[in-house]
């Protein structure tokens, strides 16, 4: 038996370069899949009938404050008075939102008669 010593080889810096990338590339795909994962869980959950409920009854609070507070508009006013809200204070717009929400947003008490 013939007993070598065993070298070390010593990687070059363009060897450790493209280890670091491949090592880099394997990370941001695992993030990827993780991020998709993620995404597809809040997905199942918005599907949900409990959410969508939720949903609907703010479409329908909004609907209902947006009528209250100008009948006339039609979505283009809507639009050009959210364009031009872009430029405010999000904080403000949205605490003022809650306040108009809560004013005017709540639907009237008592049956309702069937219409036809």
């Amino acid at each position: 038996m013939e007993e070598s010593k065993k070298t070390r080889v010593r990687r070059t810096v363009e060897q450790r370069l493209a280890d670091l990338v491949k090592k880099q590339s394997e990370v941001v795909e695992r993030q990827r899949a993780a991020i998709a994962k993620i995404e597809e869980a809040k997905l199942r959950l918005m599907q949900k009938p409990s959410v969508r409920k939720g949903q609907v009854e703010q479409a329908k609070r909004f609907t209902r404050a947006a009528y209250a507070l100008a009948p006339e508009w039609d979505q283009r006013h809507f639009i050009a008075a959210i364009e031009l809200a872009l430029a405010e204070d999000p904080e403000t717009l949205q605490n003022r939102g809650e306040k108009l929400l809560e004013e005017h947003g709540k639907g009237k008490r008592g049956r309702r008669p069937k219409n036809g």
